[in-house]
């Protein structure tokens, strides 16, 4: 007779891969010295990769994956060298092999932060004009702003789309602030935006600007 549990157990393993169904006796074996290798040597091997946290599945493609830490290769170059940790830190999320650039870097760094007399602060190696680090109030403060500027692009957005007749990104600032005071004047909010736009967009690899919304639906208008 059949065991009921057993059933639902392999139906469910079938509509739900997991590591364990996937992976063959060598990457079995490598999982059991790193799990994380083993689960890189399935991915390489079957293009489905599985993260940290039991039974996961990372969803974004290699390209996709690629393309993000591009990003912050490019912020890097621009002297960014925060951007190293938020990239080591995708790949941990992602469970991917750090890129031979962001190893070479991140241990280069690491380096020479542990040869005597050059550095006295890890926030002298990594370090961020967006997120400055050589300040624990100037730090808090920026990482204030990003999370209202977050809020303030996200509600200035609903605000345009809900109102046709609002036309430029000044006054739909101004009608948002009027609809709710969010602790700062008209200026620093569309710098807040556009603070937000410009990395969406970097992202992205496109502009997602209010203001192009808006420029859309100024052309659509006439």
């Amino acid at each position: 007779m059949s065991d009921p549990a057993r059933i639902r157990r392999v139906t469910l393993n079938a509509a739900f891969p997991s590591f364990e169904n996937t992976c063959n006796d060598e990457e079995r074996e490598i999982a059991e010295l790193e799990p994380a290798w083993g689960k890189a040597a399935t991915l390489f091997r079957t293009g489905m990769r599985f993260g940290h946290a039991p039974n996961s599945i990372c969803t974004m493609s290699l390209q996709q994956v690629h393309d993000l830490l591009e990003v912050f290769r490019s912020r890097l170059q621009r002297g960014d060298t925060l951007s190293l940790l938020q990239a080591v830190a995708l790949c941990a999320e992602e469970n991917m092999p750090l890129p031979e650039w962001l190893a070479t870097e991140f241990r280069a760094k690491v380096k020479a932060f542990l040869q005597p007399g050059r550095y006295t602060s890890l926030d002298e190696v990594f370090r961020s004009e967006n997120v400055p680090t050589n300040s624990s109030k100037k730090a808090a403060t920026a990482r204030q702003d990003w999370m209202l500027a977050g809020r303030l692009w996200h509600d200035a957005f609903d605000v345009a789309r809900h109102d046709p007749a609002l036309s430029s990104v000044d006054s739909v600032v101004t009608r948002l602030l009027s609809k709710r005071n969010y602790g700062v004047a008209k200026t620093k909010a569309k710098k807040l935006i556009a603070m937000v736009e410009a990395s969406q967009s970097e992202f992205l690899r496109k502009d997602v600007s209010l203001s192009r919304f808006l420029a859309e639906r100024r052309q659509l208008a006439t």
